[in-house]
């Protein structure tokens, strides 16, 4: 008779824990922290500056992002070309990002080349050539990429929606990387007033993460320690405020589909309702099968898909349904919109809570298994002023939200008859539709010349 080994005993799931950094402060006060993640032998490294895209003046908005883009096209030691081939022999990534909150310089390479990298990475920081030519170049580069965005209708969408969302004069109305008539006025001397006044140790923070092949402490001290700038000029980062409820709908002649924007103002992660609303927005729009998908996709086949989609910043944030429609469902596809956020009469299930917290608990040890995904959001966690356990933290709540409390949060926020809405689609088609919707206070704007076209 044939004999079987014993089976195993299954240990209890543990539960998942988010990295917990190593803090240090190099000589010139740049906060140093240090993610050991063992087997992880890319080191992913983002040094985040304290520039808010308010430190712009207004009339050269993109300044930032020109500047950052161009700082890996040359230093004062290594041409452009010289300095790629440099990078490249190390294996290593060099990238930028920036947000309301701050910029981000990003590198990620080999551990065993850790040391040689991260020199040449705080020489692109701290000794950019900046040089005339490519300020140039990227600023051409950026006018084309707004051009390409305002020609993608879903693109247009969000950026009108956003400039509706938010109070006009604050910095968050307005795209990231500028304005074409801002932009436009971006120079070499600009540029670099604009490196000189605001890069500096003051207020930086260096994350680290990987599997060590030497000191990480040792090495960023030889590569930015002695990093100074004592004209360095801080600047506070401005909050945003809502602007005013608006129904705007921008003419696409002769589209065949219309992209639209329904939402307002919202909350940011340190608001005591953002776990709840999280769990919320999951069931009315994040899931396949959540509440809108169901019925416009599923249902109605009105769209290949349709979300409600929280987005924070430091402080407050936005919120929509967004999606993509035929032109001749658009109304339709609103009014159901309208009713099936509403949830007075419908409340958040037990099984649409377990449901999300079951995607949010377990979609997080995935996110961040790299070293990559644990610094990108260490990252996210400085520039937002959130404790270092801060996704331990938010897990917990996730895991405590009740459907009352669910549905409590999503009630506070969401209010259907006060919604911003944006459309961007063909005007002549969708107009009395829209309005006959109930949105009396519906604007028409016409296309820019690249627009004309569906």
């Amino acid at each position: 008779m044939r004999e079987f080994l014993p089976r195993p005993t299954i240990a209890p799931a543990v539960v998942w824990a988010f990295p917990e950094p190593r803090r240090a402060r190099l000589s010139n006060d740049i906060d140093l922290m240090l993610f050991d993640l063992p087997g992880q032998h890319v080191i992913s490294a983002h040094l985040v500056l304290d520039v808010p895209l308010n430190a712009e003046p207004r009339d050269i908005e993109g300044v930032a992002t020109i500047c950052a883009r161009t700082l890996d096209e040359g230093t004062l030691r290594h041409n452009g070309e010289k300095f790629a081939e440099l990078l490249e022999t190390e294996g290593a990534g060099f990238g930028v990002d920036l947000s309301l909150s701050g910029t981000q310089i990003i590198l990620d390479v080999p551990a065993s080349h850790l040391d040689r990298a991260l020199e040449l990475f705080a020489e692109a920081v701290t000794q950019p050539s900046l040089a005339d030519r490519d300020v140039n170049r990227h600023v051409q580069l950026r006018l084309a990429e707004i051009e390409q965005a305002h020609a993608n209708p879903a693109h247009a969408a969000s950026i009108a929606f956003r400039a509706a969302v938010f109070e006009e004069v604050k910095r968050a109305a307005r795209m990231n990387g500028g304005e074409p008539e801002t932009v436009s006025q971006v120079t070499p001397d600009t540029v670099g007033a604009f490196h000189h006044d605001h890069f500096g140790p003051a207020g930086a923070t260096l994350i680290l993460a990987g599997d060590f092949a030497e000191n990480p402490i040792a090495v960023a001290e030889r590569s930015l320690g002695s990093w100074r700038n004592d004209d360095q000029q801080r600047v506070t980062i401005e909050d945003p405020t809502p602007g005013p409820r608006r129904t705007l709908l921008i003419d696409r002649p002769g589209a065949v589909q219309a992209d639209v924007r329904f939402g307002s103002f919202g909350i940011d992660r340190l608001d005591p309702r953002w776990a709840a609303v999280s769990i919320a927005s999951y069931a009315m729009g994040g899931a396949f099968l959540s509440r809108l998908n169901a019925v416009l996709r599923e249902e109605k086949g009105y769209t290949y898909g349709v979300r409600m989609n929280f987005g924070p910043l430091r402080t407050g944030g936005s919120f929509a349904v967004q999606g993509s429609f035929r032109t001749e469902v658009v109304a339709d596809a609103l009014e159901i919109s309208r009713d099936l956020i509403k949830v007075d009469h419908a409340p958040f299930t037990s099984q649409e809570v377990n449901d999300a917290v079951a995607f949010f608990t377990g979609v997080s040890p995935l996110r961040y298994a790299t070293a990559e995904g644990v610094a990108d959001q260490a990252a996210t966690q400085v520039l937002a002023s959130l404790p270092d356990d801060y996704v331990d933290r938010s897990l917990a709540l996730l895991r405590s939200v009740t459907p009352e409390a669910a549905t409590e949060a999503y009630s506070s926020l969401v209010h259907p008859d006060e919604l911003t809405l944006v459309v961007v689609g063909d005007a002549e088609r969708l107009a009395d539709p829209i309005r006959a919707l109930g949105f009396t206070d519906l604007e028409i704007r016409a296309p820019a010349p690249d627009q004309t076209k569906p």
